[in-house]
């Protein structure tokens, strides 16, 4: 089985040093399927561009130079790729996993869908010609021939909002890198903590600063903690500056100047592992998530988890963290003291979450991800 595999956002990531949250998955899930096929499935990288560098599966061969040129001849005009041909010549199958769907001649296509944000929440994502990309989005996705999701949650908004047929879309939950198993040891760790200026027990949130993660709640929540507790367990915000921040920022600065906290912007991933196990608790509070990996990830680290109780995170949680209403301050600061009060009920939630990291592995996902291969082909 020859499978095209898109991995411009992987391959964007290796080039800007760092991945988020799909890059992370298409990674992944190559080495996944891999490990798994043992040469039964030939995985060739294509990627839209040119002048890539190369990543653990080669240096990509180009599907175009453009890709928002070609998503508005193929979402407008119904264009195909002009290198089909050369394509269809290589592969039997091409494998989207990355949002950026190719329209190409005689070759089925499978699209993996992390989420439809673009089309439910416009207002979350970048606002330069936000109206067509939405709708560009959208044609893509009804031109794939099978549709790859990460959370139940997930495939039924794009039966709802899309009117997809459910036969045509399967569900691949995402897996946790087995290193976030690890335990860091003590001495490690303390020279990370020293490193950043960090004690004990912080209150951490990892993500990309845009609106949806929800930080600008989370601020205010931590604000109404005691002035001796914010001192003695700061927020510690671990992620890039994104986008739409302007009333964030200053109170990011704010909350660096009075001590409570601090902004380490990009960690390299063994210091986020011991920030992980030295934590008090993840606040993950997103408004809307297709899967949440980085409260999985948490999981995983043994580290304690506050999350929402909306979109995909109550069906990957489970009642292994503390859920909250992500539109409620009140109900974000109420979780913050409990989880520095009851040690008692911490315990369980740090074993629960341990037991439900455990359910997601990259092997499952990349063996699922091989059905739905042989289902198109079949």
């Amino acid at each position: 089985m020859k499978v095209g595999y898109g991995c411009t956002v992987w391959a964007n990531g290796a080039r800007a040093g760092h991945q988020d949250g799909i890059g992370i998955y298409t990674g992944a899930l190559w080495k996944g399927l891999s490990e798994l096929s043992q040469s039964a499935i030939d995985l060739q990288p294509y990627a839209f561009g040119r002048d890539w560098p190369s990543i653990p599966c080669g240096v990509p061969r180009r599907l175009a130079k453009n890709f928002p040129m070609h998503a508005l001849l193929s979402g407008s005009l119904g264009v195909t790729l002009p290198r089909s041909k050369a394509i269809a010549s290589s592969v039997n199958l091409f494998h989207a996993t990355d949002h950026l769907i190719p329209n190409i001649a005689g070759v089925p296509t499978v699209a993996t869908i992390m989420d439809l944000i673009p089309l439910l929440h416009p207002e979350w994502i970048k606002s330069n010609l936000r109206p067509l990309k939405s709708w560009l989005f959208k044609q893509s996705i009804l031109k794939a021939d099978h549709i790859i999701t990460i959370s139940q949650h997930s495939r039924q908004d794009l039966i709802q909002h899309l009117n997809i047929a459910p036969e045509r879309i399967s569900v691949t939950p995402l897996g946790v890198d087995p290193a976030y198993f690890q335990r860091v040891d003590s001495k490690q760790r303390e020279m990370v903590l020293k490193k950043h200026q960090l004690p004990q027990g912080f209150f951490l949130f990892i993500g990309t600063l845009q609106p949806r993660k929800n930080l600008l709640r989370t601020l205010q929540a931590f604000k109404e903690l005691p002035a001796n507790v914010r001192r003695d367990h700061p927020l510690v915000i671990v992620g890039r500056d994104g986008w739409n921040n302007g009333d964030l920022l200053p109170q990011l600065e704010a909350l660096e100047q009075a001590g409570e906290g601090r902004w380490l912007r990009y960690l390299p991933q063994t210091d986020v592992f011991a920030l992980l196990q030295s934590a008090r608790a993840l606040v993950f509070p997103s408004l809307y998530e297709g899967f949440g990996l980085p409260l999985v990830e948490a999981f995983a680290a043994q580290c304690p988890v506050i999350a929402s109780n909306s979109s995909s995170l109550r069906e990957v949680a489970a009642d292994a963290a503390w859920e909250i209403d992500p539109h409620s301050v009140d109900s974000i600061h109420a979780a913050m003291r409990a989880v520095l009060t009851d040690a008692a009920l911490r315990k369980r939630k740090v074993h629960s979450g341990l037991q439900r990291a455990r359910q997601y592995t990259w092997h499952e996902c990349a063996r699922q991800t091989l059905d739905v291969y042989t289902k198109v082909l079949g």
